[in-house]
């Protein structure tokens, strides 16, 4: 089956989720139910080998995280190619600080190690400067999702508008809502790895639905946008 160009970027992006999804399992896969998941405490106890290799998925999925955000950029170049630009750099940018908080995340591992009172200072100064960046992470995902929502929303584009019920960025916050009601032994696959899911999720969907496209020519979404995409190329 011959792929096309927004296929190839879907799997670029769901290639970068489920490396960094893989990440999350080597810190703190456990059977464990949703409520009793601990992510320092799984971390303090599993072998040091198995941090380095969870901390090293978080560069190595960006690689392919970023090459994945082109795709928001061939689909809404043809519509705005400012806003664009923007979609492209804001994500690139939130899997970049993504990367850094899962890497420095590693350390929680570390720290856990520690006697006390050593540990519960090691673990505060890490959390703190894990709440640096995500507050970094928060300003360029809100900043994609306001993108991503609006163009679809109020713009014709290759995403359906029920796309936006799988924009990642807000099924990332609905994961503290659903902590309580996951099962054993699914609390560290679902809540642990729940940031990367939400995006596994909507590169698969993405994927999915790309292939739908190409075969229905008269797709009259498909055919607009290859069009003005070749014109604005």
């Amino acid at each position: 089956m011959k792929l096309n160009k927004f296929q190839i970027f879907s799997l670029f992006g769901l290639s970068g989720s489920l490396i960094m999804f893989t990440g999350d399992m080597l810190f703190y896969y456990e059977k464990v139910s949703g409520a009793n998941y601990d992510s320092v405490a799984r971390m303090s106890e599993i072998p040091v080998k198995r941090l380095f290799a969870g901390g090293i998925m978080g560069p190595l999925s960006t690689v392919f995280s970023i090459m994945g955000t082109y795709l928001f950029y061939i689909v809404f170049r043809s519509i705005n190619k400012t806003l664009a630009k923007i979609s492209v750099f804001s994500l690139s940018a939130f899997f970049v600080f993504a990367s850094a908080y899962h890497s420095v995340f590693t350390n929680l591992g570390f720290a856990g190690r520690l006697p006390e009172p050593f540990r519960s200072r090691q673990l505060n100064i890490i959390s703190r400067f894990l709440d640096t960046i995500y507050s970094f992470d928060f300003v360029f995902g809100l900043l994609w999702t306001i993108i991503f929502l609006y163009l679809i929303l109020f713009k014709k584009t290759l995403f359906p508008k029920w796309f936006i019920l799988f924009t990642p960025t807000i099924l990332i916050l609905l994961g503290d809502t659903i902590k309580g009601f996951i099962p054993y032994p699914l609390g560290a696959i679902i809540y642990g790895g729940w940031i990367n899911l939400s995006f596994v999720l909507f590169y698969f969907i993405c994927f999915i639905c790309f292939i739908y496209f190409s075969k229905n020519k008269d797709f009259s979404g498909l055919n607009t946008l290859t069009k003005s995409e070749s014109e604005v190329s």
